[in-house]
């Protein structure tokens, strides 16, 4: 018999290296938020597929204002914790995470009681007084978001973008059973508030337990709480823009739709939304952190390395994009039973803009990490001025649909402007951003092919 260390000798050294190139690959940032988006996405499709058997689409209407509001609050405080801890030079000391730690908890409490005060009079105004009840209860979900760790914001630093993306990954497992199970008792939307807080209250114990020196403690110290504010200006005022520019269409529709339809356009833009995970984790995730880093280094080539980090991601993304849109009415087809076939018109315009999506948040972070935050401001600005003209005259000429599609439309027409920063900062290449769109062209084309195909086919006749 061959002894093993000389059978393993016969190996080539390329093969012998094989597994340990594979586990690196597969290691890279890039590919564990690539398959952390594909796993959560493919949970959140199941879990409207089984929610939807057990739901009429009314609970997703509720769930659609309720989250809306929540969403909110949020964003008109937000302050940028997570740019903010990522990006500082003391990002790794005791006093500076107490005292941001200390703000988020200060934060929390403050939105839970704005939340509770405002309950009745939101249900109100909305045309559904019945609401004020679940209202109420979802402010819930700012205590549970306030006592986590800031080691949810240091593993990003540290980009330990697996162990986290683990942490995520149960928490929305245990989210989703928890969702089904109490769905399948109660029949309503308290199925699903119950989840979300359970889901909560999972994610910020992990917090503590999956990460070393996890544990903060009160502090406020004004030298860290000046830095703040002096980043925090920018984002919180972009960020309330954003709750114009987000949040106002399902505002606006739940007042003019009947819960049911409005429902339908809730699952379209859950579903539209799914690329956004992936666009979001991708650029706060792993580019955030190495533009960030770069710029503390004093790095002379920083647009090569905003093209070089996101190239081959960025083309695969707004190629799958463009393919969500193209085959949007197949996709609601094979999801859900023909009460539902009306979100199929709403998740083809609201998937437009992801298709942009990773090209301006790669703009944002790299423009943030570069100390040009007041250039997010103003394309909030923008967004908002393109709403406010866009929006009106969809309505007008278009009725529901119009306002939608303004929506829909209103991440290309930013990205124009975005792409006249980058050029002023150094950092735009115009043909590579011009590739991008092809690529996401190709995928609508290749989308919408597909779904004539496959619709059209007698086999998806008879068991469509």
């Amino acid at each position: 018999m061959i002894p093993l260390r000389a059978a393993t000798s016969l190996v080539p050294p390329d093969l012998r290296s094989l597994p340990r190139r594979m586990l690196a690959f597969a290691m890279r940032d890039t590919n564990i938020v690539v398959a952390s988006v594909i796993f959560n996405n493919f949970l959140r499709a199941f879990s409207s597929v089984i929610l939807t058997r057990l739901l009429v689409p009314e609970v997703f209407g509720i769930a659609g204002l309720v989250g809306a509001l929540a969403f909110t609050l949020s964003l008109m405080s937000d302050l940028g914790f997570q740019a903010f801890v990522v990006r500082h030079q003391d990002g790794d000391k005791a006093r500076f995470l107490d005292t941001i730690w200390t703000v988020a908890l200060i934060r929390s409490a403050v939105l839970t009681l704005l939340l509770l005060a405002l309950a009745q009079p939101i249900a109100v105004a909305v045309g559904s007084p019945e609401l004020a009840p679940i209202i109420a209860a979802s402010s819930l979900v700012f205590v549970v978001e306030g006592v986590a760790s800031m080691s949810l914001l240091t593993a990003i630093r540290h980009r330990m973008i697996l162990r986290l993306s683990l942490l995520e990954a149960a928490v929305a497992i245990f989210q989703f059973a928890a969702a089904a199970i109490l769905a399948y008792f109660w029949r309503n939307y308290w199925a699903i508030l119950a989840s979300i807080l359970m889901g909560g209250c999972l994610k910020s114990l992990l917090s503590y337990l999956c990460f070393s020196e996890s544990i903060r403690r009160l502090a406020l110290d004004r030298h860290y709480l000046k830095d703040l504010w002096g980043f925090a200006r920018f984002v919180t005022g972009s960020s309330i823009i954003t709750v114009v520019l987000v949040q106002s269409d399902k505002f606006v529709l739940a007042a003019l739709m009947p819960l049911e339809a409005f429902g339908l356009y809730v699952l379209a833009g859950n579903l539209a939304s799914a690329p956004l995970a992936f666009a979001s984790a991708y650029a706060s995730r792993v580019l955030y952190p190495a533009y960030s880093q770069a710029w503390r280094d004093g790095a002379a080539n920083l647009r090569e390395l905003f093209y070089e980090k996101r190239w081959f991601p960025t083309l695969l993304y707004t190629f799958a994009a463009g393919g969500l849109v193209g085959s949007a009415p197949l996709i609601i087809a094979i999801l859900y039973d023909p009460r539902y076939s009306g979100a199929a018109i709403y998740l083809q315009l609201l998937a437009i803009s992801p298709l942009f999506a990773l090209a301006s948040n790669s703009a944002n972070e790299a423009l943030t990490a570069t100390g040009r935050i007041r250039a997010t401001f103003q394309a909030s600005i923008f967004k908002l001025m393109w709403l406010a003209v866009a929006g009106p005259f969809g309505y007008l000429q278009w009725r529901e649909i119009g306002l939608v599609a303004a929506v829909g439309l209103m991440e290309p027409a930013v990205l124009l402007f975005k792409w006249v920063q980058l050029q002023r900062a150094g950092l735009l290449n115009i043909h590579k951003e011009a590739l991008f769109v092809l690529a996401g062209i190709a995928g609508i084309a290749i989308g919408t092919l597909i779904d004539y195909m496959l619709r059209t086919s007698p086999i998806f006749q008879i068991f469509g």
